[in-house]
């Protein structure tokens, strides 16, 4: 039991070693942009490219909290399963306990006299013979439940410690994590305090315009090497089915017959994706990623009233109202999440049929990269632009935008 807990464990915390040598070089950065923060003066505050550094700085943070709650997910797994583990111990070690209690219970009431009498009284040789080693067998029985008795007990007190030790573990990580969003919150108002001085900057304005133009071109740079990834790996998938059902053809002749390799036994990079559910068939009546918000900036070519200038959007741009909760608008997969300027922390996920969905300007993400998240699961909040609290919303079908209004239900 020890042994299988050990194996199932090892690779969650080989993940969380990995994720702690990330954590040294995102809390590196944090600190070196919290330097940067505070060399500035007051009056230098007042410019766009502070509030950026907010957002970056925001966004490594976040990356910092979605590490601790990664990591407390593990603990709890190896919570539960030392509890089972102990469960298991605790029923085998109370069963062995009553067997043997049954059977102190018949020597003592008489029902076995002695084992020398319980071979006296046999009606013949043959069932003498039979009779000692009956008592010979149930003598050693009764040795291996004791000892296995004090085993299973050694076993229960050494687990105990373990989960003990794993509880403190998980409270501790639970602590930092707190610690780290009361950070965030703090950051957060800070940047807010910015923005709201700046709303109506034009220059801060004309900033975010010309940074969001540069984010939509890494925005669609990302879904494409998210596709060429998929892509690549459906490839290898085939190649090594390919491959299985050609060494089984040609197996050599005297051999034990190799079994023929189905797809399925083959590890199924996208399998997940494969099981979601259809998103083609949402067209018109998809949920919307916030449940309080208007269209602000539609898709395709926009106009700036302030800077009198005109854009293109990929997407469209929703205003939040109270509810800054983002939620995904289907059956996904996170695939990405990256900071870029003037959008923030954008999220990505991929859906089925080949389509995916950006979520773009949080103020934290409460998701991890490779996590499956339902419809109307919460992925993250809302963050506050020089316009207000906006989400930018896109729709992909492989490389090709689409307009998200057509999905989305009429309201």
């Amino acid at each position: 039991m020890i042994l299988f807990f050990a194996a199932s464990i090892l690779p969650q915390q080989q993940e969380i070693t990995t994720r702690q040598k990330e954590l040294g070089g995102l809390r590196e950065q944090i600190e070196s942009l919290e330097r940067e923060l505070k060399d500035i003066g007051q009056k230098e505050k007042q410019n766009y490219n502070v509030i950026e550094k907010y957002s970056k700085q925001n966004h490594l943070i976040n990356k910092v909290i979605n590490s601790y709650r990664t990591d407390v997910k593990e603990k709890e797994y190896q919570i539960a399963a030392i509890q089972k583990e102990i469960t298991s111990l605790e029923k085998t070690t109370k069963k062995l306990i009553e067997n043997y209690a049954r059977y102190i219970s018949a020597v003592y009431k008489g029902t076995y006299k002695s084992d020398l009498m319980y071979i006296l009284d046999a009606e013949s040789l043959q069932q003498a013979v039979l009779r000692y080693k009956y008592l010979q067998e149930f003598s050693s029985q009764r040795k291996k439940d004791l000892e296995k008795i004090k085993q299973n007990k050694d076993q229960l007190v050494e687990a105990r410690a373990r989960l003990n030790k794993e509880r403190q573990t998980k409270n501790s990580l639970l602590a930092e994590k707190e610690k780290e969003e009361k950070v965030l919150q703090k950051q957060i108002s800070e940047k807010k305090q910015i923005v709201s001085r700046l709303k109506n900057d034009k220059n801060a304005l004309r900033k975010e315009l010309d940074a969001k133009k540069m984010a939509e071109k890494e925005i669609r740079n990302l879904i494409t090497r998210l596709i060429e990834k998929e892509e690549a790996r459906k490839k290898e998938e085939t190649r090594r089915l390919a491959e299985a059902k050609l060494s089984a053809k040609t197996n050599v002749k005297g051999e034990l017959p190799v079994k023929t390799v189905d797809e399925t036994e083959l590890p199924q990079t996208f399998s997940e994706v494969n099981n979601l559910s259809s998103f083609a068939n949402l067209r018109g009546r998809m949920s919307w990623p916030i449940s309080k918000g208007n269209i602000i900036r539609k898709y395709g070519e926009n106009t700036n009233a302030q800077l009198k200038t005109v854009t293109i959007n990929y997407g469209i741009d929703i205003k939040a109202s109270s509810d800054l909760n983002v939620r995904a608008v289907a059956d996904g997969i996170v695939s990405a999440i990256d900071w870029l300027p003037g959008y923030g922390s954008i999220l990505i996920l991929t859906h089925k049929d080949g389509f995916r969905t950006v979520y773009g300007h949080l103020s934290s993400i409460t998701v991890t990269e490779g996590e499956r998240v339902r419809p109307g699961e919460i992925i993250g909040k809302v963050g506050e632009s020089l316009e207000g609290n906006i989400l930018h919303f896109e729709v992909w079908n492989q490389r090709n935008n689409q307009n998200p209004e057509i999905w989305l239900a009429k309201k």
